[in-house]
């Protein structure tokens, strides 16, 4: 039995996953014309202030959202 590595090294496993995801067409959007279309709507981004932890939040809500629309079946 081989002893677990001290520190997670990404480059010795993504590159390997990320191709699986892209030849099962993970990232490609299927389009069903019977499904419930969900649209979200994301404002330009603001550029009059310094980044914050709350344009982090934004985008990760969205994210949320339009990922658990996706798994609902939602074009």
């Amino acid at each position: 039995m081989s002893e677990m590595e001290s520190a997670y090294q990404p480059s010795k496993h993504e590159s390997r996953i990320y191709k699986l995801w892209e030849a099962s067409d993970a990232f490609a959007p299927t389009t069903d014309p019977k499904a419930e279309p969900y649209t979200i709507l994301m404002p330009p981004p603001n550029a009059n202030g310094d980044l914050h932890l709350g344009h982090t939040l934004s985008s990760t809500i969205q994210d949320i959202l339009i990922r658990r629309a996706r798994m609902q079946g939602k074009a």
